[in-house]
């Protein structure tokens, strides 16, 4: 005798399945993060010292320097601009600069094969890389807003927010330093692309400069750069306007991550 199936039933068994399959899917993400971030925290921890001098001397050096060129920008606007610019700056230099020199070297030495051998996400792969690197260099930024601070006797207001902006900064970055590191075969080549695809973003965006100061082809252009609207996320955060404008800078920054992590899943290949 046939066996006639009800619909629905096969529609919640398949729905079920789907579910299951995802969840599954996620686990195995965070567990491929958890093991690849343990992995490299370790070998970050042996130098430390580095990642955290370069996180606090660089931000503090240009806090120093910008406030005195010229006559003094020493104004409440301009320290607001040159504060969150400095860490921005940082922050752009561990997303792209940092990930894709160590892609590079990744390559040359051979290590990108074992990876490339595991049944590991590419997605986990970079964010353990980037954020083993910002526990280190996290700090050092914060510690460079509140030098910063202390310097100029500036009022500025401080919140978790200004953390998530970071973190989110980074990662939103990291995937364009993969495809750099994935791309280019020599250290020395992908140093000077890293270095001057980072001026480029931080002098072409609103970070340090005024949007109205920048001249129109690069004003259209700082919408696609996430690094614009870092900084103006980070500058209302320190002046305590956390509301519909901060949240929607938030949401850009976080659909460009998202965007930017299906496109290096989709089409960036282990290359070896």
């Amino acid at each position: 005798m046939a066996t006639i199936t009800n619909p629905s039933s096969a529609n919640v068994q398949m729905s079920n399945s789907r579910n299951i399959t995802r969840q599954s899917g996620m686990a195995k993400f965070f567990t491929d993060l958890k093991y690849l971030w343990l992995e490299q925290i370790l070998e970050v921890r042996a130098v430390w010292y580095l990642y955290l001098t370069f996180s606090v001397l660089l931000p503090f050096a240009m806090i120093f320097g910008f406030t005195r060129m010229g006559s003094g920008l020493r104004d409440y606007n301009s320290l607001l601009y040159i504060i969150t610019g400095a860490s921005i700056f940082a922050v752009t230099n561990d997303g792209l600069y940092t990930l894709a020199v160590r892609m590079t070297t990744m390559k040359k030495e051979g290590m990108l094969l074992y990876y490339a051998s595991l049944p590991i996400s590419k997605i986990a792969f970079v964010m353990a890389i980037i954020l083993s690197r910002l526990v280190i260099t996290l700090p050092g930024m914060l510690i460079s807003i509140f030098g910063g601070l202390a310097m100029y006797g500036a009022e500025l207001n401080f919140s978790l927010w200004i953390v998530v902006v970071l973190v989110i900064t980074a990662l939103a970055l990291s995937s364009i330093g993969m495809a750099l590191g994935a791309l280019v075969d020599n250290v020395e080549v992908i140093q000077v692309v890293s270095n001057v695809l980072l001026f480029v973003l931080i002098m072409a965006a609103p970070v340090f400069i005024p949007y109205d100061a920048l001249p129109l082809p690069l004003q259209l252009a700082s919408y696609l750069f996430p690094p614009t609207y870092a900084a103006a996320a980070l500058r209302l955060a320190l002046s305590g306007n956390i509301g519909p404008e901060f949240y929607g800078h938030i949401a850009v920054l976080l659909a460009m991550t998202v965007v930017s992590f299906a496109i290096l899943n989709r089409w960036i290949r282990w290359r070896v």
